[in-house]
């Protein structure tokens, strides 16, 4: 009888994986194999039964993972099947019979997020909502820009008034009238009485 081990090492996720689960340690297995004085190793396999204490697999290189997710062992069975047992030790499985063994932690689970589809009917119900929002105001600025710019027109004439009123206050002072909301000076008529252009008097 021979014993055949192996190291997959970094190609240990080539050849296995395990479902929701993430392999920490490169995967080892060992298989039993009939011998003769011909042929030290055989192609006929051999059903290895251990009595007694298991077999001990220690893995030396195990790979960063959690505290709070601590490995367990697998073994790998025929179609792919796979069996979980807890360690032993710190990194150290028991094997029983022959097959691939190694460490695993359970994977996070994926948090899926499904994109936002925006359909093309709500954009052009934005863009119109927006339009009109803009329109109004527009609009509204529109409008008190007029009434500012007419309230400043008003004050103007207003000053303009009162400083005309100042002037008269140093002379003739004059009547005011209003026509509108405007308050225009208003000149007192005198008639100018008619001269003579020679000193000659008419006689009749």
């Amino acid at each position: 009888m021979a014993i055949v081990y192996e190291n997959l090492g970094n190609w240990s996720s080539h050849y296995y994986n395990v479902p929701n689960h993430t392999m920490v340690a490169p995967v080892f297995g060992f298989r039993a194999y009939t011998s003769s004085e011909k042929a030290l190793i055989s192609t006929e396999k051999m059903d290895l039964i251990i009595e007694g204490d298991p077999i001990t697999i220690q893995f030396h290189h195990v790979g960063p993972h959690e505290k709070n997710n601590s490995p367990i062992c697998a073994k790998f069975g025929a179609g792919g099947s796979v069996e979980f047992n807890n360690m032993t030790k710190p990194y150290v499985c028991e094997a029983e019979t022959p097959g691939h063994y190694t460490l695993v932690v359970k994977s996070p689970k994926k948090i899926h997020i499904s994109p936002k589809i925006v359909h093309p009917q709500s954009q052009s119900k934005g863009f119109n909502t927006w339009w009109v929002l803009g329109f109004v105001i527009g609009s509204v600025g529109l409008v008190i820009f007029a009434l500012v710019l007419i309230a400043l027109v008003k004050e103007a004439k207003r000053r303009r008034i009162r400083k005309m009123e100042k002037i008269s206050e140093g002379g003739e002072p004059f009547d005011t009238f209003w026509i509108g909301d405007t308050k225009l000076p208003l000149a007192t008529m005198i008639r100018t009485q008619p001269v003579l252009e020679n000193d000659d008097a008419v006689s009749d």
